[in-house]
């Protein structure tokens, strides 16, 4: 019998990887040497790197309906999504960080839709996050019929992961303005508390509304109106403001967002005509990276479009035509310089997130632990969504 010890680890490396992650995250419960190999920091960044992201979108009414969909970089694997309903619950993600999701389901959820593990977070210390989710009254003409969580300003909620530790050590970071002045509010899972950080702006400036904080090189990144960047760190809790140049036309669609492949801050900037990517070097500067052409539009038959993914390989644009009630996505292949139909639907919001699985552990102190009846039906809804997030394995010549 081999065992596990006896094997080289390059050999055991190429047997691990033409693994599914399905398969993987199964293989950690049969063996603790397997478990501590697959968890360790020398295996655990390279195998994310062979699986294939997860777009998901979540559209929020009476109900909600969640979209997975492996995010592909070539027409071949070109497939259907999955969706699943949700009766008299609004779910909501708040970020996504190394593997791991920050979602809102009644609860506040952190959740590895690998493993299907799940801890929940106590928000009622946060003095931010209980406006943005305790919903509104009755008259609201935003939501007539009951709670909402405020999407619009989702926006100053940050979430990040160490991913320099075996197990995840995750921080919620939330962004409070104050005319020039900001804030910041911190939870690692068991308390918040306000940081001593103040950074105070020569002018006044709020954030893009529903454009994310963007997570970089150990500092969460906001974008305001202005277009400058407030930086923070959430380790040393040291807060900087770049003041970033960039002169957009009123017609033009942004993104900001993160190069997984260079692991630098992106722009992306749209028109009906092209697309350009721009990337931020020496926290001063954007640099045109890459220019190319958009997807064909029939601007007589479009209500609008908007550019909602991008990790360095492959950009996604939505489209939604007057005439019709379909929504399209198109994909962009950085590499073979071409684009395919991603996918149609009905209802595509316009909050997406590209998920990467992870490994690690995020179990609860027992002494922390939050305690939710077992018969919530929110915790059945948290495990709808996990099963239907599926990492799919990138396909390699040699597989």
């Amino acid at each position: 019998m081999i065992l596990l010890d006896d094997l080289p680890l390059d050999l055991l490396d190429m047997i691990l990887f033409r693994l599914e992650p399905q398969a993987m995250a199964m293989i950690r419960c049969t063996n603790k040497s397997f478990k501590s190999y697959l968890t360790d920091p020398r295996f655990g960044p390279q195998y994310p790197s062979w699986v294939r992201p997860t777009l998901i979108n979540i559209w929020s009414s009476n109900k909600s309906l969640i979209f997975c969909q492996p995010l592909v970089y070539s027409c071949d694997y070109m497939s259907l999504g999955n969706k699943a309903e949700f009766i008299n619950d609004r779910c909501y993600i708040f970020g996504s960080c190394s593997g791991l999701l920050l979602l809102y389901i009644g609860h506040f959820f952190i959740v590895n839709p690998l493993t299907k593990k799940f801890r929940i977070v106590d928000h009622s210390g946060s003095k931010l996050l209980p406006p943005i989710v305790g919903g509104v009254e009755k008259a609201d003409p935003y939501d007539p019929d009951g709670p909402l969580v405020r999407t619009e300003r989702a926006m100053c909620v940050g979430f990040v992961v160490d991913q320099c530790r075996i197990t995840k050590i995750f921080k919620i970071v939330c962004i409070l303005e104050m005319e020039t002045k900001y804030r910041f509010e911190i939870s690692d899972g068991d308390s918040w508390r306000l940081s001593k950080t103040t950074l105070t702006t020569s002018s006044k400036s709020g954030l893009k509304k529903r454009m994310r904080p963007v997570y970089v090189d150990g500092n969460l990144h906001w974008l305001r109106n202005d277009w400058s960047i407030i930086a923070f760190n959430p380790e040393t809790e040291q807060a900087r403001l770049i003041p970033c140049s960039f002169h957009p036309t009123p017609d033009t669609k942004v993104l900001f967002a993160a190069n997984d492949e260079t692991n630098l801050l992106t722009l992306i900037s749209g028109t009906k005509k092209a697309i350009s990517v721009y990337t931020l070097l020496g926290y001063h500067k954007w640099t045109l990276a890459r220019q190319f052409k958009n997807v064909s539009m029939e601007e007589s038959d479009l209500e609008c479009w908007n550019v909602v993914a991008y990790d360095g390989k492959c950009l996604v644009v939505r489209e939604k035509m007057i005439r019709s009630s379909d929504i399209e996505l198109h994909v962009y292949d950085m590499e073979a310089d071409s684009w395919g139909v991603f996918e149609t639907a009905k209802c595509w919001s316009q909050d997406f997130y590209t998920f990467k699985p992870s490994f690690f552990s995020i179990e609860d102190d027992e002494q922390t632990k939050v305690l939710v009846p077992s018969d919530d039906q929110r915790l059945s809804y948290l495990t709808t969504i996990m099963e239907m997030i599926q990492p799919v394995k990138e396909t390699h010549k040699d597989d």
